[in-house]
């Protein structure tokens, strides 16, 4: 599948870009989408601020293993979804790698729940 936003490859059925956060769906939809995801795979890291992206560049690739374009693409509007699909303790433990170095960020966890139906306008 191609992300609407960066035109980057990502997984079928992905809700959101790993690569620009941006959304997989658009607003023109009238059906209800529920993914439930059942793996323990749901997790994700997302930075909220950084001071210095030319120091923090160096800190993230070392931390995440990202390569930097990866990295800038990911950050360019904060707050910004740095890595998913990670369990809970890979995603904590990135997110309190991540706050030791100086760059705000935190683990965000739980099953992905998107409902875009009219009807209930």
């Amino acid at each position: 599948m191609i992300c609407l936003k960066c035109r980057a490859e990502i997984e079928d059925l992905s809700m959101y870009c790993p690569n620009c956060g941006a959304p997989q769906f658009t607003p023109d939809h009238h059906e209800e989408i529920v993914l439930e995801l059942s793996d323990p795979m749901k997790s994700k890291v997302i930075v909220t601020e950084i001071d210095n992206l030319t120091s923090a560049l160096s800190k993230l690739k070392a931390v995440t293993g990202l390569s930097v374009p990866e990295i800038r693409n990911a950050l360019k509007q904060l707050p910004a979804v740095l890595k998913d699909h990670l369990s809970e303790e890979e995603a904590v433990q990135l997110a309190q790698k991540l706050n030791e170095e100086g760059i705000k960020a935190e683990a965000v966890t739980g099953s992905v729940s998107v409902n875009e139906s009219e009807e209930e306008e």
